[in-house]
């Protein structure tokens, strides 16, 4: 059992299902690419939590469990993020050009 506030016991492992069956029952993967801050702000709608640092720490345990998909803008330092659609096919799209 993880937990990540030591003053009040937070369940990571509870917090994170609660968070993701809200998604998926919100049909999130059709929202596309997000900001982290519009994450952020359901993020705290759905936990109640409203330090942003532990905010921060459940979003990226979802990130590195492969929760969330991660893309870079281009030219840009910063991050757009999806929640990743449980039901689809993993499968690579690769662009062939043929010449003849």
């Amino acid at each position: 059992m993880v937990y990540l506030m030591i003053g009040e016991k937070l369940n990571v492992e509870i917090e994170i299902t609660k968070i993701v069956n809200y998604l998926l029952k919100k049909q999130c993967w059709d929202y596309g690419y997000l900001k982290y801050s519009a994450i952020r702000k359901s993020l705290q709608h759905i936990t109640k939590i409203k330090k942003l640092y532990f905010i921060r720490k459940l979003f990226l345990l979802m990130v590195d469990r492969k929760i969330f998909v991660k893309k870079q803008n281009p030219g840009v330092r910063s991050y757009l993020y999806k929640f990743r659609n449980p039901y689809e096919l993993h499968t690579e799209e690769k662009q062939i050009t043929i010449v003849f």
